[in-house]
């Protein structure tokens, strides 16, 4: 795998797009490659062996990740400075989150 790769698996009538891209570290390389699936809420890295159990599970991660999302209904929203936005979007994004919504859920709720 020299760069990176865009599949889709269908679930009901619709086509969702997962990734793979092999994984850059001297101590894993060739074994491990990165997955990434916005619908599952997936990005991390896998080893070469487990992705095929990985996508016969596919449809049923994406499926319990959009019954997780049509649950959230209610809006919290405060005010920040554009630098403290920058900042937190930064932090989000280094830790590995898809979303800015979800880094802060997860710090609120494990205070």
């Amino acid at each position: 795998m020299n760069g990176k790769t865009k599949h889709y698996v269908g679930v009901g009538n619709r086509k969702y797009i997962y990734s793979l891209k092999p994984y850059k570290d001297d101590d894993f390389e060739g074994e491990v490659v990165f997955f990434e699936c916005d619908a599952a809420n997936i990005s991390q890295s896998f080893l070469k062996e487990d992705i095929s159990a990985l996508l016969v599970d596919l449809p049923e991660l994406i499926l319990e990740e959009k019954a997780y999302r049509n649950k959230q209904k209610d809006i919290i929203r405060f005010r920040v400075a554009v630098d403290e936005k920058k900042a937190i979007e930064k932090k989000a994004a280094k830790m590995g989150y898809s979303s800015v919504s979800s880094f802060l859920r997860d710090l609120a709720l494990k205070a």
